[in-house]
């Protein structure tokens, strides 16, 4: 028999996450916007009234929520998660949080007979849909090798990482090379369009060169078309530079290149921009550069 899965927040990275899983697996689901639910239950997932409704009738639930206080509440506030699931249960945050978010439940969790692991992802919406996320597991062997086929159906990459908080460590560290290369890669580009060059001769030439990397692929697909649907956002952005520069002051490691990136997040913020994809930052440094990069 399949094993009954969970999944509480379906907003714009859950949603694709827990459409996957549910072509493999039966599924209750949850969510603040019923509306958000819909697709999930046209294609078959039950639909529950509360995180409580969710947890009482699953085997493995998964959580995909914004921030460490909404996660910190839906696990730990009296009558939620870690208070109603059965012992035995999985359950498995795939929210990019504080480390010490996951510090706090699993302690709570094991006391009650229930396993608790971490799996921020990183691949965007477009990741999402197609099921290519990479996972970034925290937490212990066992109850992982248990949820793997079911994570597989998120994405194949599953990186055992170490202990809690080990997750959302690497997540972090991700998520600021991912912003760092990314406004490097823009301020390049607004220097190269200012000279005269063409934007597509930059990307041609960098991606062939030493300068070339993932960031690169922002320029043919997002900045020169001006497709700025959100695929990660800004805000979700500067949420994850705080938790890396959170991480690096607790463990006095002097960083630069985090603040000059979140000042790029802050700056897009400012100007209303926050609900937008990360690659709008181009338009933050082309107002700085007195420039347009087009087609």
């Amino acid at each position: 028999m399949a094993v009954t899965v969970g999944f509480i927040g379906v907003g714009n990275m859950g949603n694709p996450m827990a459409a996957n899983v549910l072509k493999a697996f039966p599924m209750t689901v949850f969510d603040m916007n019923p509306k958000a639910m819909e697709n999930l239950i046209q294609g078959g997932a039950k639909r529950a009234g509360s995180p409580r409704e969710v947890v009482e009738s699953s085997e493995i639930v998964f959580t995909s929520l914004p921030a460490s206080p909404d996660v910190e509440a839906v696990y730990l506030e009296a009558g939620g998660l870690v208070d109603r699931a059965k012992p035995g249960t999985i359950l498995i945050d795939l929210s990019s949080v504080l480390p010490s978010t996951p510090k706090k439940i699993e302690p709570r969790a094991k006391a009650r007979g229930v396993h608790f692991l971490e799996a921020p992802v990183s691949g965007g919406v477009s990741g999402a849909r197609a099921a290519t996320l990479a996972i970034m597991v925290g937490g212990e062997a066992e109850p992982l090798q248990r949820a793997t086929p079911v994570l597989r159906a998120i994405g194949p990459n599953i990186f055992h990482v170490g202990p809690v908080g080990a997750g959302n460590t690497v997540k972090a560290i991700n998520n600021m090379l991912a912003s760092v290369n990314s406004c490097a890669m823009m301020e390049g580009l607004a220097l190269g369009v200012k000279a005269g060059l063409d934007p597509m001769t930059i990307y041609e030439v960098v991606k062939a060169s030493s300068g070339g990397s993932k960031a690169l692929e922002r320029i043919p697909k997002a900045l020169i078309p001006r497709d700025f649907e959100p695929g990660f956002k800004v805000a979700l952005m500067n949420k994850d530079l705080d938790t890396f520069n959170t991480i690096a002051k607790e463990l006095h490691v002097p960083v630069s290149f985090a603040n000059v990136a979140q000042r790029y997040q802050q700056a897009a913020l400012a100007a209303g921009l926050g609900e937008q994809d990360t690659s709008v930052i181009m338009t933050v440094i082309e107002r700085l550069s007195a420039i347009k990069v087009s087609g």
